[in-house]
């Protein structure tokens, strides 16, 4: 006997929990067929020797003529009414695999799916606007196509609305209060769809590219403005790091200049 440990769909869990418990309480193990040519056996534990057979458990016994009322079977020779009692032992032998394996499947779509649902119900908690009652259906029998279509569309809104972006600021973080930052920041004309990591400057405006900062005007529009959106920002925050740092050194080197020396060279 196995232990029921699956969770399964609440609409169908009530069957889906009794089919479980059906085969947990059925001999355990591998379910062979014994073929003897005059009739079959569905046994468990199944070990074939010189002289025949042995078995934990007899299953089940087909015999070679079994009952079958259907007209359209009148007709049968002996080698298909033999072949059909083979394939329903051999369908009862595999069952003792199959529906475990077939419960696992769907307990673990089960899971995916209440996962899918987590993610679609936390995003839809960020994108949606305040004031307009979220699409994102909550109810785990509700089709998740419509959550879907929901999410694309706002997808398609707001990129939308991120075409209207020309640049984003990221602060420099440092440890000793001075305010820095980098922007990265889309590019002009022909190179619109392309965006750069720069010091924000009005006038004299340098570009990160290669490790350091060089000027737009030296470098060259094509060389500054190289990067996607998702890289450019990506980028930005490193180099948002490494500027932090930097800053941090020129502050500590500006208050150790300006403190007052002791006698001895001691400050």
């Amino acid at each position: 006997m196995t232990e029921n440990s699956r969770t399964y769909p609440a609409r169908h869990a009530a069957y889906l929990t009794e089919v479980d418990a059906r085969q947990a309480a059925a001999t355990d193990g591998d379910w062979g067929v014994y073929d003897q040519g005059t009739m079959v056996e569905v046994v468990a534990g199944l070990q074939e020797t010189d002289t025949g057979y042995r078995c934990r458990r007899q299953i089940a016994r087909l015999d070679e003529e079994p009952i079958d009322n259907i007209d359209d079977h009148d007709d049968w020779t002996e080698e298909q009414d033999y072949a059909q009692l083979l394939s329903d032992g051999t369908f009862m032998a595999h069952s003792r695999t199959d529906v475990p394996r077939l419960l696992d499947i769907v307990a673990e779509q089960h899971q995916r799916a209440e996962t899918a649902e987590q993610t679609l119900d936390a995003v839809g908690e960020v994108i949606a606007p305040a004031g307009q009652p979220r699409r994102v259906p909550t109810d785990p029998d509700a089709p998740l196509a419509e959550s879907i279509a929901w999410l694309a569309d706002r997808a398609e809104e707001l990129d939308a609305r991120l075409q209207l972006v020309r640049e984003f600021r990221i602060p420099v973080k440092n440890r000793l209060g001075g305010y820095a930052e980098v922007t990265v920041e889309r590019g002009p004309g022909p190179y619109d769809d392309r965006w750069a990591i720069t010091d924000g400057a009005f006038t004299g405006k340098r570009a990160w590219h290669k490790g350091d900062w060089h000027y737009i005007s030296d470098l060259g529009a094509a060389a500054a403005y190289a990067h996607t959106m998702d890289a450019a920002l990506t980028l930005g925050e490193e180099v948002a790091g490494l500027e932090g740092i930097r800053l941090d050194k020129e502050i500590e080197a500006l208050q150790n200049s300006q403190s007052p020396q002791r006698p001895g060279g001691e400050q």
